[in-house]
């Protein structure tokens, strides 16, 4: 009766592999624990971003992995840098953990200020293309505020990269206080599956073991594990749904312009 736009989830279904893969089999399986290791999900995202096992991270949705990060980076002498305008976890997460965040409002045409998340050497937080101004902040100067947080983390949140922006994939090999986070809930049609991976330096991937080994070392079922791996492997599908999503996202850009509104480049 209602379509609910303010979460963004997927108008697809999962990929067909996902519904296929998801057999009496694989459920006749959940007397048994998950393998905590997630060993071939890991190969299989890392096959597809040209990473190494050691450098992925699974976790029950990328909200967990936020957390295990604010858990790991930051405290109550060593803050965190976000967005005044962004993801609202960010400040949620800073006030459960009792953590100062350095609060930066955007520019006036809703861009990130790039200088301002420079030189921090905290932990350095923000979307890329953020939400929900839905503008991207440019590879290059994603790449400066790596470098010049050599003593802090700077967590690239990425759930909306596949629908526009350059990812931050080819920054790992040189900056190993990088943290980029993904999500299989909006292009990958996986929401309800709560599944979110990390790729970063092998050091920062250990960390965010050690703090979600603390809670739950189980943290993703073997259902979502087999629904992740054939998600990820269907690339057609894939394609195919994002390139639908962006050509719906221009005629509903030219309406809203058509009736007067103004629309960000989205």
């Amino acid at each position: 009766r209602y379509v609910k736009l303010n979460t963004n989830e997927s108008p697809f279904p999962p990929s067909p592999r996902v519904l296929d893969a998801l057999s009496r089999e694989a459920i006749a399986h959940l007397n048994l624990y998950p393998d905590p290791l997630a060993k071939t999900l890991r190969e299989t995202i890392a096959q597809e971003y040209g990473v190494t096992p050691e450098q992925v991270f699974v976790s029950n949705g990328s909200d967990d992995v936020l957390g295990f990060a604010f858990m790991a980076y930051a405290d109550q002498t060593r803050g965190v840098t976000i967005p005044e305008v962004s993801y609202g976890f960010y400040q949620v997460y800073a006030q459960r953990y009792q953590i100062h965040p350095t609060v930066v409002p955007l520019n006036a045409d809703f861009t990130l200020p790039v200088e301002k998340f420079m030189e921090q050497n905290q932990l350095v937080a923000f979307a890329n293309p953020n939400a929900p101004t839905s503008l991207a902040m440019p590879l290059r100067d994603v790449e400066r505020s790596v470098a010049s947080n050599p003593g802090g983390v700077v967590r690239v949140d990425e759930a909306y990269v596949d629908y526009g922006g350059e990812t931050s994939i080819p920054l790992l090999a040189r900056y190993p206080n990088l943290l980029i986070v993904r999500t299989y809930s909006k292009s990958r049609s996986l929401a309800g599956g709560r599944l979110g991976y990390a790729l970063a330096a092998p050091a920062l991937i250990d960390d965010l073991n050690r703090m979600k080994n603390t809670f739950n070392p189980y943290s993703v079922n073997s259902l979502t594990m087999v629904a992740g791996i054939e998600a990820m492997r269907d690339r057609a599908y894939f394609d195919a749904c994002v390139a639908s999503t962006c050509k719906q996202r221009a005629v509903s850009a030219a309406e809203l312009r058509s009736l007067g509104f103004r629309v960000l480049d989205s």
